[in-house]
């Protein structure tokens, strides 16, 4: 039906022929997105678009992509749309949010600094605003980069230096975060945004490994405004520096002088948990499983002790309450691989098809999902199928690429595989995780071991502590013939991280070295705790036991 209708007229010589217009566009978008058809209505909104001079097509389009992820289509229809309304700050962020997802943040900074207006006019609420948006993006060194250069062309506000100091605490540039965050605390001044920079003071700091200086902030701040916020912001980084009693001390004041705070609850069951006590920790979300804000998650964790307790139905039940909000697609997922466990592939596709068409602003996620299982489960061509799928309409997405990447390598298709992986690593150069897996790639399935050293030396020069970056560059000093160094390398890294991939990399090279029965017994011990582990039962393979 939507189709039937392109053209009319008849095949005499010189009848006209119907070309659809703008109209035509929007009615079969209309219908389309009526009946859930969303590929076909971002298409035919994003053509309606292309059609008219007038920005609210354009509008449209632009907001039903990006609502549903239809990232391409979003950008053609954004930049159609801030073309024809250049002071539309809506049109701006968009396109500002859309160009950090490809990690242009020279195209991010200019439509962000766009959609703020004049430095001049600018007020504290727009930077407030901006931040909430690019915080929703999951490139925190990229959002760090078009905020630091907002902030050199800008006079540096309280607002402004808040979002620098935000973005940087979450991609780790630490110094930038304290920094920032200092600068905007002025004692003359207070302003509403004010908790978020000491917030950010105390975490940078713990995060740096001043634990002192982070509690005796943080505790400043406590005396200062004695409210729940500032309370329970404490008693976290306590939690964090494994000074739990004094923690709860903290806590069980709040409650002493206003009462029960959800908020408090919920980090009593966190502590709970990281203490091994399940017990406590149910009792404790147990109390939250209905409450409006924390409910979600409560179900979530409640499933996850029921799990550990072999109480199937227990966690199935409390996945299947969680029906919103963020933790619907991480509960959709539990109940997935469960009916995996049990043996029934179909159920757990099913159950993320249907979060898809319930949910369809869901649907690329669930997608990804579905595509991990299959791949687990060995369908390698269905999870490819899927994972192309994704591509088509997210083709700038770094993670998507190195997934795919990652799938082709397992599935011996190492020419396609380099490909997605190289088109990461040029989509986020400064990424650490994307240079790693690229470079390792490289060690490990081609004769292109220069530049594999070169990615992954990149890669450890910005995550230096990074377990897995430090095993990869021992492989590919292995790779190079370099046996002392890459011991070196890989022996830090298995002290760091007890991974069956990491032991069979030092393994090899011990058993390089002739100590043959050193490398048997650090494979057989790797072996016991994870013996379905593919690198190290190919690694085993290769020598004689």
């Amino acid at each position: 039906m939507l189709g039937g209708c392109a053209t009319v007229g008849g095949d005499a010589p010189g009848t006209p022929v119907y070309v659809p217009g703008t109209g035509y566009h929007m009615l079969m978008a209309e219908i389309a997105a009526e009946r859930g058809i969303q590929p076909v209505a971002a298409e035919e909104y994003l053509r309606a678009a292309e059609h008219s001079d007038s920005p609210a097509e354009s509008q449209r389009a632009t907001a039903f992509a990006f609502e549903y992820g239809f990232d391409a289509w979003a950008l053609r229809a954004a930049r159609r749309w801030a073309a024809l309304a250049p002071d539309e700050a809506s049109a701006r962020l968009h396109l500002a949010r859309l160009l950090v997802r490809r990690n242009d943040i020279e195209g991010a900074a200019a439509q962000a600094a766009a959609a703020l207006g004049p430095a001049a006019q600018r007020s504290e609420e727009d930077y407030s605003l901006l931040a909430g948006e690019l915080a929703q993006e999951d490139n925190p060194e990229g959002v760090t980069r078009v905020w630091t250069r907002l902030a050199a062309r800008a006079p540096p506000t309280p607002a402004l230096q808040t979002a620098v100091a935000g973005a940087a605490l979450r991609s780790g540039d630490l110094e930038l975060a304290l920094a920032a965050a200092h600068s905007a605390i002025d004692p003359d001044i207070a302003w509403p945004g004010e908790d978020e920079a000491q917030t950010v003071i105390g975490r940078a700091l713990l995060a740096r490994g001043q634990t002192d200086a982070a509690l005796a902030y943080a505790r400043e701040q406590a005396a200062a405004r004695p409210e729940a916020g500032t309370a329970i912001e404490y008693a976290s980084l306590l939690a964090a520096a494994d000074r739990s009693g004094e923690a709860l001390a903290v806590l069980a004041d709040l409650e002493s002088r206003q009462g029960e705070e959800p908020a408090a609850r919920r980090l009593r069951g966190l502590m709970s948990l990281d203490a091994g006590d399940d017990q406590a920790a149910w009792e404790q979300f147990s109390g939250l499983a209905s409450n409006d804000e924390y409910g979600g998650e409560a179900c979530f964790r409640l499933a996850g002790i029921a799990l550990r307790q072999q109480q199937l139905e227990t966690a199935v039940q409390m996945l299947a309450r969680v029906d919103e909000g963020p933790w619907l697609l991480p509960a959709r997922d539990a109940l997935a691989h469960i009916a995996v466990a049990r043996g029934d592939l179909p159920t757990a596709l099913q159950l993320l098809e249907v979060l898809a068409l319930q949910h369809p602003e869901l649907a690329f996620q669930a997608a990804r999902r579905r595509a991990a299982i299959l791949q687990q489960e060995g369908a390698w061509q269905r999870a490819l199928d899927v994972l192309d799928g994704i591509v088509r309409f997210q083709p700038d997405d770094a993670q998507l690429r190195l997934t795919r990447g990652a799938l082709l390598e397992q599935m011996g298709r190492i020419g396609p595989a380099l490909a997605d992986m190289a088109a990461a690593a040029a989509l986020m150069p400064d990424n650490a995780l994307v240079l790693n897996a690229y470079g390792y790639t490289l060690a490990n399935r081609s004769s292109r071991r220069a530049e594999a050293y070169g990615l992954i030396r990149r890669a450890l020069e910005r995550r230096p502590d990074d377990p897995a970056i430090l095993d990869s560059y021992g492989w590919v000093l292995y790779r190079q013939g370099r046996l002392a160094l890459a011991r070196s390398y890989l022996e830090l890294a298995h002290a760091r991280l007890a991974d069956p991939e990491v032991a069979a990399h030092l393994g090899e090279v011990m058993w390089k070295q002739g100590e043959h029965e050193r490398a048997r017994r650090l494979w057989e011990d790797a072996l016991q705790a994870s013996p379905r582990s593919q690198p190290l039962l190919d690694t085993l393979a290769r020598f004689p036991r």
